[in-house]
């Protein structure tokens, strides 16, 4: 009994994946020798879990810290070419580049119409790119774009004062109530972490109002005929021959049994005699007229989001987004209610799964879905919301594939013994 149980205790350490290398002591000298042309990134070694007071650990500590205060405090600096010079526009919040270089403007930014530039239709107007705050800020963290106040008489410069990313902060977001629910932390830190991960992303028209009303393509398209007049269809008679009659269906629920005593040659009969419970269909939700979305002012569809790399995305023509997000503030918001939610869906449009698809990604699909990145002080939760219908994927009807060959063959396989 003794060596049993000592056969239980653990003798080894930690399994790798509960050690947290945050949590550990980071050796970061081999900063100093990053600015170095040639210089690589070591891997990672083994660390000193606990202290023994020696010389030899205060001094490597030491120059550890050291390293990590140089590489801090070290000046960033981009090179001229390989940024863009924008004039910021204090009316629209926004600012403006001509003929801005780089891939990254390529799928930013926009030139307006003359009915709705700012600086209206001048010569210059298509040459003129509009970039919105959370564009600015993006560009100017990167070091890419190179924001200039507008010039005035006593600048004596052209371009006007450079911009800090300081200044940029405080002018691009929380200004609410001048520009009419503008940029906010919450909605920049989703935006940033999108872009950084190469997603496209671009504002919905539901940014700071309802939405436009809601189109026919938010509804479930109208059931086509299968029949002429005069003419019964072929899946009319087949359950009217073969199938039998909804009636005796009908008397068996209402009955004392729920399965009467006969002859069935599958579950799958038993199981729809089962189905008692009326269940939700999201297929069957049709219009009469257009009607206003009523969405709450937390829980809006902020961003249209695209694949990285996707080929149908055109700035002047986006098509159809891959994901939809509803930036919501974790703490000033409470959790969403049916009503807030259903407002939601019934603002997204109608785009059931795969036919062919399995049967836990069609339910996790939906016939409607959409995003919600949850920020809790800068930290982004997504949590996918979907419109399934369970009623229509029904587990007694899936076909279900061997794990095997054939009974009895082949080496390993289960046979009769002699």
């Amino acid at each position: 009994m003794a060596d049993a149980d000592e056969d239980v205790i653990p003798r080894s350490g930690p399994l790798p994946e509960d050690i947290d290398l945050s949590e550990e002591t980071q050796d970061f000298r081999f900063l100093a020798a990053i600015s170095n042309e040639d210089a690589k990134i070591p891997k990672r070694g083994e660390k000193d879990f606990e202290p023994h007071a020696t010389a030899l650990q205060s001094n490597t500590l030491a120059a550890s810290r050291q390293a990590m205060h140089n590489a801090l405090s070290f000046q960033r600096v981009h090179q001229p070419k390989g940024y863009t010079t924008a004039t910021y526009h204090p009316e629209s919040n926004m600012a403006y580049a001509y003929n801005p270089k780089g891939p990254l403007f390529a799928r930013m930014g926009q030139v307006l119409p003359g009915k709705e530039d700012p600086l209206g239709d001048d010569e210059l107007r298509g040459n003129r790119l509009w970039l919105l705050p959370e564009e600015v800020l993006y560009l100017v963290e990167r070091g890419t774009l190179d924001v200039r106040w507008p010039a005035d008489d006593d600048d004596g410069e052209d371009k006007g004062l450079p911009m800090s990313l300081q200044g940029a902060y405080a002018m691009f977001i929380g200004d609410e109530e001048s520009h009419g629910q503008a940029l906010t932390f919450e909605r920049y830190s989703v935006y940033s972490g999108l872009k950084r991960m190469g997603y496209t992303v671009q504002r919905a028209p539901s940014w700071n109002s309802p939405g436009p009303p809601l189109r026919p393509e938010c509804y479930p398209p109208p059931p086509q005929r299968t029949w002429q007049p005069g003419f019964f269809s072929i899946n009319h008679w087949w359950k009217t021959w073969f199938a039998g009659s909804s009636d005796d269906h009908d008397k068996d629920q209402a009955s004392d049994q729920l399965i009467q005593p006969g002859l069935y040659r599958n579950y799958a009969d038993i199981y729809r005699r089962l189905a008692l419970i009326d269940w939700y269909d999201p297929t069957r939700h049709l219009p009469s007229e257009a009607e206003a979305p009523s969405t709450d002012a937390g829980f809006r569809v902020m961003y249209h989001i695209w694949k990285p790399g996707s080929q149908t995305f055109k700035k002047s023509a986006p098509g159809p987004p891959d994901f939809r997000i509803a930036v919501v503030d974790g703490r000033a918001t409470a959790v969403p209610t049916l009503e807030q939610l259903g407002a939601l869906m019934d603002a997204v449009p109608y785009a059931p799964p795969k036919e062919d698809g399995q049967l836990y990604q069609k339910v996790r699909h939906g016939y409607k879905n959409v995003i919600l990145a949850i920020v809790d002080q800068g930290v982004v939760s997504y949590l996918r919301i979907a419109d399934a219908g369970f009623g229509h994927e029904k587990l007694y009807d899936r076909k279900v594939k061997g794990f095997g060959g054939k009974r009895g063959g082949g080496r390993g396989g289960r046979g009769r013994g002699r």
